[in-house]
């Protein structure tokens, strides 16, 4: 299958997932049955206006999900998502968290005014190795963000979090190389913007990238909370240190990112764990 053809089918996949939540009034009945109050992180790559890339997001449509956010007073900081996890803050219903993972440049160039015209407080997950590069691949077709640009964004209210030192799976590492990656990142994170990296989101972070060992690795390596890239709610007296997030993708109109705030993207964990168990089983065949 073509990468056009990919693009479509996933984009009827998360319709169809985030329709038929609406539809079917599940998605109702989970918000008015709550019994606890809820809230979202939501995941951003890059910003653009690059055709069927699902992560780069026009900056127009970023601008008006961050107004649709501010509107409502929907927006929340990390600090938020701390006391609420902990069981002493309250938030309004469906309030939710913007993180944005790599730190590309258009992070700087094209997110950050958005950003700051509608003071979202957003937390960037870098990788501390690659900051400055001017490397473009097909997972990173952009440079990255300069040390500099980070200072920047992190005088604007911005926080820098990790995304591990060079953007690989602690998953699939050793628990040496593991540990080398969060607290490297860390470190340099310090050195550079005069304040550790508290937060942390796993590279990938599908179920093959992180699991308790990395999540306790983690926590040794004195970050307080972190994030991985399965879908669903955040809510009071979860681990903070393995933390779910919905992803926005481009492609997708306001109605979709409204749906995906309010938690109609939630389901999409199923898909995640179906994935997660073929990968697994053709392994098993394998062996």
């Amino acid at each position: 299958m073509g990468a056009g053809a990919r693009w479509y089918v996933k984009k009827a996949a998360r319709r169809g997932v985030a329709l038929a939540s609406f539809a079917s009034g599940s998605l109702l009945v989970r918000e008015f049955a709550a019994l606890t109050p809820r809230l979202r992180a939501i995941t951003y790559h890059r910003f653009g206006d690059i055709p069927a890339d699902p992560y780069c997001v026009s900056p127009a449509i970023f601008a008006a999900q961050m107004r649709w956010l501010a509107d409502r007073s929907l927006l929340v900081s990390l600090d938020d998502v701390q006391g609420f996890v902990a069981g002493h803050k309250e938030l309004r219903p469906n309030s939710v968290l913007v993180t944005i993972d790599d730190g590309c440049q258009s992070l700087y160039s094209e997110a950050l005014p958005i950003l700051r015209d509608y003071q979202v407080p957003a937390v960037a997950f870098v990788s501390a190795g690659l900051v400055g590069a001017s490397t473009i691949s097909t997972d990173h077709p952009e440079p990255y963000a300069t040390w500099d640009q980070l200072g920047q964004l992190r005088d604007a209210g911005i926080e820098i979090g990790s995304h591990a030192f060079d953007h690989r799976s602690l998953g699939r590492m050793d628990a040496v190389a593991a540990r080398d990656q969060a607290v490297r990142s860390r470190e340099e994170i310090s050195q550079r913007l005069g304040s550790p990296a508290r937060s942390f989101a796993y590279p990938f972070g599908t179920h093959a990238d992180f699991d308790a060992a990395t999540d306790r690795l983690l926590a040794d390596a004195g970050y307080q909370v972190a994030f991985n890239s399965l879908h669903g709610t955040i809510r009071p007296g979860m681990q903070p240190i393995s933390l779910p997030r919905v992803k926005i993708e481009a492609g997708e109109g306001p109605l979709m990112f409204q749906l995906a705030c309010r938690g109609a993207m939630d389901a999409w964990r199923v898909v995640d764990d179906l994935l997660w168990r073929v990968q697994q089983n053709r392994s098993e065949t394998r062996a």
